[in-house]
């Protein structure tokens, strides 16, 4: 058994060399497999001699003493692939029917697969070197964001301080003009008052004029009311008096009596005024408004014209007495009063005052050292708010280079099956559906996920439904154009979109960085 075993080891010199006399063994660990020496298991737990490496049976805990076949259930094989990417599959896919090397070193016993390394090399080469120019390329875009980001810092940082020179003379300005604003209103709360005073006086003596006219009047309607003259109206007296007829079926009826005189049987003067006239007045008005002579038109111009109305109104009203009651001539129908309808209208005008000249020009310059003032205040207010966007701004970081300067304040957007998906670096990342709803934000601006400028974080999102809030990691990769490539939902409430930029595509080395695939 032992020759036998010595055998096939020599065997496998001879046919393969000293570089393949054990499968799945890369180069750099052959010394570990001294076939002169007994071998050590890697766990150091036991030492068995060489014949027992690769003899399809698991020896070691470790699985070490068999790189070459799936004896051991943790093992692993390496496959050498020459003419492209060397890699570790698991031993327990050795001569499983399956290629997983593209040398086929996996299934020497199979004979199924056929070497292809070389034709994947050639296919790898060729992507590499597309890379590369796409790199190459990119790098100069870079270059150019990288000078046009430190310009726009630079314009800001410039602008920034011309603001804040500025903000020191319009705050001057500003307490200048609030100081004469405050003066202006003063001299105009003053006269203002003053004048007010003097017109509420003037409306007072006016309203007074108007309700002793009215009383005036009022009683003289009273007396044409009051047939036999004895100073008191009776109720026998108004019943033939059509203007108190409410309904107009051409009767006082005695609740239309009762609801002028209350309870009593004749009113005198003062009893008229205060009882009657209030319910009677508003009739006697609206009847005065519906009754236009006709010879209105001929008398254009008249002075008389509201008088002469007057008094065919109240002769009207008398002849249509007249057709209820016998007890009323002619010459007592003329000796009736007119009573004006403007007389008893109320002031209700809303308009502003017409000041006198020297106090409307008080008010014309408290209006001007207002709208000054407010100018003054719009341009400081301005200005403070364009220092604190500048200072957000400036307090970004836009990469080791500014390089990433260019793309604040822009948007890019994806457009998948459902959602619309929009980035605006280093503002916020959105999502809409294509149905056309409101934006649902899935994070605003945090900062970066590490030093390479590789991740963008976004967070404190809109609450999801019964969940956390939105949150999204935005992976930054080169490419030629600023573009949304991809969005997903990896958990609940957390996005992840990759985003490729030429601000991304950096030189391999130029920053200490190593590519292995290329």
């Amino acid at each position: 058994m032992l020759n036998l075993s010595k055998f096939v080891f020599i065997f496998n010199v001879i046919a393969f060399g000293i570089c393949t006399i054990l499968r799945g063994v890369p180069i750099h660990r052959l010394p570990l497999y001294d076939p002169s020496k007994d071998f050590h298991c890697f766990d150091g737990s036991i030492s068995i001699p060489f014949t027992h490496v690769n003899d399809d049976f698991c020896d070691c805990i470790d699985g070490s003493d068999e790189p070459g076949t799936s004896a051991c259930p943790n093992g692993t094989f390496h496959c050498e692939n020459k003419g492209y990417v060397p890699e570790y599959i698991p031993s327990s896919r050795v001569n499983d029917g399956y290629c997983d090397c593209c040398d086929a070193s996996d299934e020497y016993l199979t004979n199924k697969c056929g070497d292809i390394c070389d034709i994947l090399g050639l296919e790898a080469r060729r992507a590499a070197e597309r890379y590369a120019q796409m790199l190459s390329h990119g790098s100069n875009m870079r270059l150019l964001m990288i000078a046009a980001g430190k310009r726009i810092v630079q314009e800001k940082q410039e602008r920034l301080g011309t603001l804040e020179n500025e903000k020191g003379e319009a705050i001057k300005v500003k307490d200048e003009k609030e100081a004469l604003k405050k003066a202006a209103e003063e001299q105009e709360s003053v006269a203002v008052g003053a004048f007010n005073a003097k017109e509420e006086e003037i409306r007072a003596l006016k309203a007074q004029e108007e309700k002793e006219k009215e009383e005036k009047e009022v009683r003289s309607l009273f007396d044409n009311f009051d047939s036999d003259k004895d100073g008191r109206l009776q109720i026998g007296e108004i019943r033939t008096r059509v203007l108190f007829d409410q309904n107009k079926d051409g009767d006082v009826s005695d609740d239309e009596v009762k609801f002028f005189f209350d309870t009593f049987e004749e009113i005198n003067q003062d009893d008229f005024l205060e009882i009657v006239w209030p319910k009677l007045k508003p009739i006697y008005l609206l009847d005065k408004v519906k009754f236009i002579p006709p010879q209105q038109e001929e008398h254009k111009g008249n002075d008389n014209t509201l008088e002469d109305d007057e008094t065919a109104s109240i002769e009207k009203h008398d002849d249509l007495d007249a057709d209820n009651s016998d007890e009323h001539d002619v010459g007592e129908e003329e000796e009736e009063e007119e009573l004006s309808h403007d007389d008893f209208k109320s002031n209700t005008g809303n308009a502003q005052p017409q000041y006198d000249e020297a106090t409307a020009k008080i008010v014309e310059d408290a209006n001007l050292a207002r709208s000054e003032c407010d100018k003054a205040l719009r341009i400081y207010q301005d200005i403070e708010r364009e220092i604190t966007q500048l200072k957000e701004s400036l307090s970004k970081d836009y990469g080791s280079e500014d390089e990433f300067a260019p793309l604040d304040g822009q948007c890019f957007s994806l457009t998948d099956r459902d959602y619309i998906y929009k980035i605006c670096p280093f503002d916020q990342v959105t999502q809409a559906a294509k149905s056309g709803s409101s934006e649902t934000r899935l994070g605003t601006w945090a900062g970066w996920l590490d030093q390479d400028y590789t991740v963008m974080l976004y967070d404190k999102g809109q609450s999801c439904w019964n969940g956390p809030q939105r949150s999204a990691k935005v992976n930054i990769t080169c490419g030629l154009e600023n573009e949304v490539l991809s969005a997903h939902e990896p958990n609940k409430c957390e996005y992840v979109l990759e985003f490729q930029t030429p601000a991304a595509c950096r030189i391999p080395g130029s920053s200490g960085e190593l590519h292995d695939e290329l």
